[in-house]
């Protein structure tokens, strides 16, 4: 089985335990989930968790459990508002701060930059692609 998503400011952490071939994926759309939000696969603070326990349900254990982070590119590089200019750095941050905290591994990052990337996880090898997204060109642009 093959995981994959596309990434801009996103960030996407898969989660590998090779012994159990088990995987997951969460595709992280902001650092921290929002009192009045109960999608918990958007945010940093509550899917990583959620996916580790939910890989935990599958046999899996945080000790066998790898991570490889994805994305987090500054998609809006012209943008004159901070908040939307960083939040692919926050991302980052706070998945690497979560994923410390559960002492689990990153054996692999491909972060930040300002070119979205296509990712492909297979499962039964433990191979990840990635194809980096030209971003430069404005709407309506001619090849």
């Amino acid at each position: 089985m093959n995981l994959k998503t596309t990434l801009g400011s996103c960030v996407g952490v898969i989660f590998s335990d090779r012994k159990r071939s088990i995987s997951g994926l969460a595709h992280i759309m902001l650092p921290e989930q929002r009192s009045d939000d109960s999608a918990v696969g958007k945010y940093a603070d509550t899917a990583i968790p959620a996916l580790v326990k939910e890989m935990a349900l599958k046999g899996s254990s945080k000790s066998d459990m790898k991570a490889f982070l994805v994305g987090g590119a500054n998609m809006f590089k012209y943008s004159s508002e901070k908040i939307i200019t960083t939040i692919g750095k926050k991302n980052i941050e706070a998945a690497k701060n979560i994923l410390g905290r559960l002492q689990i591994p990153v054996v692999f990052e491909d972060t930040g930059g300002n070119y979205g990337r296509t990712i492909i996880f297979d499962n039964l090898t433990g191979e990840l692609s990635i194809r980096a997204l030209n971003m430069t060109k404005n709407k309506g642009e001619n090849n």
